[in-house]
């Protein structure tokens, strides 16, 4: 079995090819022929097609006063539709403030809640989301949404037997 030597990069004994060796030779000319075929192919290439395209017809131009001119805005008028809610007290108050952030919808998609809860969502809206509404008008968008979209107390839970 022969044994055979192990080569450093920078080994100058004969056979390991000294600093450079045929392999490091042969992918750096590789690279060269590379490097000069793009290059030719950039010079060369993007002339010749220059030459043998015709050449692009000049358009006309716009001139710089019909570029500046504004058109008049239009306005568009969209019919006022007031949402189907139940009348009753407060319902003023809660279509002109409640709608200004979300539909009507958003309240019926909520369950039955207690008067308890919809005082602590109707004071949610004003402390978190800062929704313009005074004490009084909260008062009143709670009576009207208790009056058609909640129930005046909490069901009593049922005790439990623990023994």
């Amino acid at each position: 079995m022969e044994s055979r030597r192990i080569c450093t990069a920078n080994d100058p004994n004969p056979g390991c090819g000294g600093r450079l060796n045929v392999q490091t030779l042969r992918v750096l000319g590789v690279l060269l022929l590379v490097g000069l075929g793009i290059l030719g192919y950039a010079l060369w290439g993007r002339s010749g097609r220059q030459a043998s395209e015709a050449p692009a017809v000049a358009r006309p131009g716009i001139p710089l006063a019909e570029l500046t001119e504004l058109e008049p805005v239009k306005d568009i008028e969209l019919e006022y539709h007031t949402p189907d809610m139940p009348p009753g007290p407060g319902h003023e108050q809660f279509v002109t403030q409640c709608v200004i952030c979300h539909s009507p919808r958003y309240v019926l998609n909520q369950p039955i809640f207690p008067r308890k809860t919809w005082v602590a969502e109707v004071h949610k809206m004003v402390k978190v989301y800062g929704a313009p509404i005074s004490v009084d008008e909260e008062k009143d968008i709670v009576e009207y949404l208790v009056s058609w979209h909640g129930k005046e107390n909490a069901p009593a839970t049922p005790i439990q037997n623990t023994k």
